[in-house]
């Protein structure tokens, strides 16, 4: 009987260990299952995180070159207005800031990614305002320059009729200032004694010069003054003092003998005398004439 129950016994413990072993294998299968599950789903989270983190650095890296796109294009627009020039540089400054944050930022947020986005979206809108505004500007400026040059064209225009005006006018007063200029004839040159009668050198008193002015209705009326101007056979002036000058062609000149005349625009003969000093000799004398700034006779004449 005892050793029935012994065997009994035995075979209880027996059961409950195979019961204990059995539970243990299976903590341990399901242990295992665990343990193999959590490396898996560690594998693919880090996986995942690569992919995460590749595709961060990714946009980081296209985020960095469109800021270095924004600043080329900023260094490409040009103006002629220095406020708005001012503006660019300071935007170029926001462009350089960005772009060295960026650089020291780890490839680990998407988060800081978007506001990288959004910035720089903020940035394409004021280059894409500035853009708008430059290409007005050079239309403006291009309008304006077309106009400036309409405007030279116009002013050269002007300057050049105005040239043709101020040549036909001085043309046109060299023709009146010719045609109402006095003019002689019959210019003759002679030694007369003291009765006015004509005579040789070394009996000469006075030398007379004779000449007529011819009939001018475009010459000025009134007072004229006729100026004398006798060269020696030297080619020396003879001087009817050491005071004796007038001008012709903005140059002083000595004159002989003058007379005021009254011209009416009818002929008139006149006559004018120098009073002989001593200093005439024989041979070839010149004689001139002159009225307001122009010579009105020239003649020779000879002293025998």
């Amino acid at each position: 009987m005892e050793e029935t129950t012994t065997e009994n016994t035995v075979t209880e413990n027996t059961f409950i260990q195979d019961k204990k072993d059995k539970i243990l294998a299976i903590v341990i299968i399901a242990l295992s299952v665990i343990l193999i599950a959590l490396f898996v789903f560690f594998m693919l989270e880090r996986a995942e995180n690569k992919e995460h983190i590749a595709a961060i650095h990714q946009e980081k890296t296209e985020l960095e070159q469109e800021l270095a796109d924004l600043s080329h294009h900023y260094d490409e627009l040009k103006s002629n207005n220095d406020t708005l020039n001012e503006r660019l540089l300071m935007e170029q400054e926001k462009i350089a800031t960005l772009l060295d944050k960026m650089k020291k930022f780890r490839d680990n947020s998407y988060a800081e990614i978007n506001r990288y986005k959004k910035e720089i979206g903020t940035l394409k809108t004021v280059l894409r305002s500035y853009v708008v505004q430059i290409d007005s500007l050079n239309q403006l400026n291009q309008k304006l320059a077309k106009e400036n040059t309409e405007v030279r064209k116009q002013m050269t225009w002007v300057r050049e009729r105005n040239k043709r005006l101020e040549s036909q006018q001085k043309d046109m007063k060299e023709v009146i200032a010719r045609a109402s200029a006095l003019k002689t004839e019959n210019f003759i040159v002679y030694p007369v004694n003291k009765k006015d009668k004509e005579t040789n050198w070394k009996k000469c008193f006075n030398l007379k010069a004779e000449f007529v002015i011819t009939k001018n209705i475009t010459a000025k009326r009134g007072e004229r003054m006729i100026y004398l101007r006798l060269k020696r056979p030297d080619d020396k002036v003879i001087a009817f003092s050491e005071r004796s000058f007038f001008k012709y062609q903005n140059v002083s000149l000595t004159y002989s003998a003058k007379r005021e005349i009254t011209y009416e625009g009818e002929r008139l003969e006149v006559a004018i005398y120098w009073p002989n000093d001593g200093s005439l000799t024989s041979g070839k004398y010149t004689a001139e004439l002159f009225n307001d700034n122009e010579i009105i006779g020239s003649t020779e004449f000879f002293l025998k």
